[in-house]
Order: structure tokens, then C-alpha cells, then sequence
């Protein structure tokens, strides 16, 4: 048996939750599959995707993730920490 490690390099966004402002504005990727229909903001404060296996859905304060191959992906905070670590900030893309 072998043991693998996946690295993958993700953008992410955190839902801001019911009644308060986001932290930072909302990327285009997001903003992008709003106005395209294939994300839609559901009655949780959170987002709904319809994918070949179903519905997926997240709730207000969740994080929104972009993967490397344009896939998005809804991720519980306490794991998206757990998984996944911070390579450039916001503030350093701006510097940029």
C-alpha cells in the first residue's frame, strides 16, 4: 500500500453570515457563476449548486472554494483550516 498527499492550490471565499458585511469583496469567479445562474443563494444565506451527482449546498459562513480545475467546492470553516493553508494573501496580490 502506498500513501499519497494531494497538493492543491485553491482560491477561496468565506460567506459572510445572515445580517453582516463579507470580509473582503467577492471574487469574480464567484460573482461570475451568480450572474450565470450555476451558483444561486439559497434560504440559508448560503449557496446551491446543481452538480451531475445532485444538489450541493452550503450555509451562511461557509467557504467557497475554486479549484485548479474550475470546479467549486463548499467547504465547513473549521475543516477548510484544517486542510488547507494560507500561500499568498489578499494583501499580497494587491502589492503585486
Amino acid at each position: 500500500m502506498q500513501l499519497f498527499s494531494r497538493k492543491l492550490l485553491v482560491q477561496a471565499f468565506k460567506l459572510p453570515l445572515w445580517g453582516r458585511a463579507a470580509d473582503e469583496t467577492p471574487p469574480h469567479w464567484l460573482v461570475s457563476r451568480l450572474q450565470t445562474g450555476d451558483l444561486e443563494i439559497n434560504r440559508l444565506g448560503g449557496l446551491t449548486m446543481r452538480t451531475d451527482w445532485g444538489v450541493q449546498q452550503c450555509a451562511a459562513g461557509d467557504v467557497v472554494v475554486l479549484y485548479q480545475d474550475n470546479s467549486i467546492g463548499f467547504e465547513k470553516p473549521e475543516k477548510f483550516e484544517m486542510d488547507f493553508e494560507v500561500v499568498v494573501t489578499t494583501e499580497q496580490l494587491r502589492a503585486a
